[in-house]
C-alpha cells in the first residue's frame, strides 16, 4: 500500500482526495492546509506521494517542494492546481515535482497519474489542457490585487492590510502569493519593481 500526503488550503479539496483514493491500494497517513504545516509535516513523514496546491496560504507549492527535494526524500510530488498556464507548470517542474494535473480534470486522472508514478521508469505527468503563455504584458490582476499590491508598495504589512480591507491575514497572503504568480515575481521588491516598470501602481 502506498502511503500518501495531501497539503491543499481547501478542506473539502483535501476531503475529497482523501475519500476518492481506493483505500486498498492508497493510505492518507496526514494532511495539511498550509506550506508551514506541510513542511512540519514532512519533517516528520516520508510518503511515497505528496499531493500539493501550488497557492497555499502562507506560501507557494512549488516552494515547498524545492524545500524538500534538498532533503531527498523518496516522495514524489503531484502538483494539482488552477493555473492552467505553461509559465506556471514550468516553475512547477524546475522546483522538482513529478507531475502537474489541473482540478478541472476528473479524480480517476489523479489516481491513473499515481499509478504511473509508481513505475519506476515514469516519466513527468502532465494532465490537463495546458494554455500557452502570454507574452503581452496584460498581466490580468484583479482589482482587488491591484488594490493590495497598491499598499504593498506603501509599505503597509498583511496584517495591516486585511484590517483596512476586512480580510484575514491569511486571505491577504493568498492574494499576495497570486500576485507574485501572475508577475513572474519571488518576493516583494521585485513584485513591485514590475508594477511599477509596468505602470500598475502609482509611486
Amino acid at each position: 500500500m502506498k502511503s500518501v500526503v495531501v497539503i491543499d488550503d481547501h478542506t473539502f479539496i483535501r476531503a475529497g482526495i482523501t475519500d476518492a483514493l481506493p483505500k486498498s491500494e492508497y493510505s492518507v497517513i496526514g494532511q495539511a492546509a498550509s506550506k508551514s504545516e506541510g513542511l512540519a509535516l514532512l519533517n516528520s513523514l516520508s510518503p511515497d506521494f505528496c499531493i500539493v496546491d501550488l497557492n497555499l496560504g502562507d506560501g507557494l507549492g512549488s516552494d515547498l517542494i524545492c524545500e524538500l527535494k534538498k532533503r531527498d526524500l523518496p516522495t514524489k510530488f503531484i502538483v494539482l492546481t488552477m493555473d492552467d498556464d505553461d509559465l506556471t507548470l514550468q516553475k512547477a517542474k524546475t522546483s522538482g515535482a513529478d507531475a502537474y494535473i489541473l482540478k478541472s480534470t476528473p479524480i480517476d486522472t489523479l489516481i491513473n497519474c499515481l499509478s504511473e508514478l509508481s513505475k519506476t521508469t515514469s516519466g513527468f505527468q502532465i494532465a490537463g489542457r495546458i494554455m500557452p503563455r502570454k507574452i503581452s504584458k496584460n498581466f490580468e490582476l484583479t482589482k482587488r490585487e491591484i488594490e493590495i499590491l497598491q499598499l504593498l508598495g506603501a509599505g503597509i504589512t498583511a496584517a495591516v492590510m486585511g484590517q483596512r480591507l476586512f480580510l484575514t491575514e491569511a486571505t491577504i497572503k493568498t492574494h499576495l502569493s497570486a500576485i507574485y504568480r501572475k508577475l513572474g515575481a519571488s518576493n516583494r521588491s521585485q513584485a513591485l519593481s514590475i508594477a511599477f516598470e509596468n505602470n500598475l501602481i502609482q509611486k
